[in-house]
């Protein structure tokens, strides 16, 4: 037995669980796994079913396969105010390979955008380009404005984006530096941004634990679109306060914020040993917990976000 996996100061997240070896061998192979498997498969739909929406619908459902054989709980809150065929630019905190999976599972049908890097992965780069997924190279800042609008022209107001502000993972309780990109590109199509709020994802994956998955509950909390008609490129920096202080105020300390969210319960314990009572009994009155299902079942490629 390895000695108890422990991160942040909240009582509950750094409580004491002991984690087998076997365990984080199994589930390192299972996300291995999942990145081959799948997007081998997401290459091969979208060449012989180019436009469907198959490989995107696969995207999605392989991620939620994954959370759950690895032990990762994941919560939708808030997809109440999305609207059917409105497409998005979401802004999440970033803390953990898990936030992926996590929206993927909650977001199934938007695109997202990732560091070029990914994209020289030979499968794991195929299938992102199969997706239409948008390389950003982060060390020059001058093509990575090219290509969101170049994404821009190719994907307009049909398809919801997902773009991380921060750039890369921050490490537990800090949210670094934003960068303008994500609301550059909302406000050039006039689409709404909508901030998201990632809670535990750094618990239950840690960023540089070497695909170490204790894995446990996280919540993804949709908070309130802010539209972007009639502003111009000269509010970006007011628009990308305004949404960054909305995500400092969602999340806990643990998480880069200054929110206490007991109301979202407990975080301690591994998924599967959480029961659906524990997980949802506690949320606040009045904001019972989505879940992502209703949102996978109806939207085709590129209609919904």
């Amino acid at each position: 037995m390895k000695k108890p996996f422990a991160v942040g100061s909240d009582p509950d997240s750094a409580g004491e669980r002991r984690y087998p070896g076997w365990r984080a061998s199994l589930n390192r192979l299972i996300w291995r796994a999942h990145i081959f498997t799948a997007s081998s498969l997401i290459v091969w739909l979208e060449k012989v079913f180019p436009n469907r929406g198959y490989g995107q619908r696969l995207f999605s459902a392989s991620a939620r396969l994954t959370n759950r054989l690895v032990g990762i709980r994941v919560e939708v809150l808030g997809l109440d105010k999305l609207h059917p065929g409105q497409a998005y630019v979401f802004t999440p905190d970033h803390r953990s390979h898990a936030d992926i999976t996590a929206l993927m599972e909650a977001l199934p049908t938007a695109r997202y955008a990732a560091k070029r890097e990914l994209f020289d992965e030979p499968v794991l780069g195929a299938a992102m380009r199969a997706l239409g997924m948008i390389p950003i190279d982060r060390e020059n800042p001058e093509l990575a404005k090219r290509t969101l609008d170049e994404a821009a022209a190719n994907l307009g107001r049909r398809v919801s984006v997902v773009i991380f502000p921060e750039g890369t993972r921050a490490p537990p309780g800090t949210m670094l530096p934003w960068k303008s990109g994500a609301f550059v590109f909302a406000i050039q199509e006039q689409v709404p941004v909508v901030p998201v709020a990632i809670h535990n994802a750094a618990l239950v994956m840690p960023a540089h634990g070497y695909l170490t998955i204790p894995g446990g509950r996280v919540v993804v909390e949709i908070l309130d679109p802010i539209p972007t008609a009639d502003l111009t490129l000269e509010d970006r920096h007011q628009l990308k306060e305004h949404v960054r202080q909305a995500l400092i105020e969602a999340l806990r300390p643990e998480d880069g914020g200054v929110a206490d969210r007991r109301d979202l319960g407990s975080f301690a314990g591994h998924a599967f040993g959480i029961s659906g009572a524990d997980a949802t009994s506690r949320i606040a009155p009045g904001s019972s917990p989505s879940h992502p299902e209703s949102f996978l079942s109806a939207p085709k490629q590129g209609s919904r976000p």
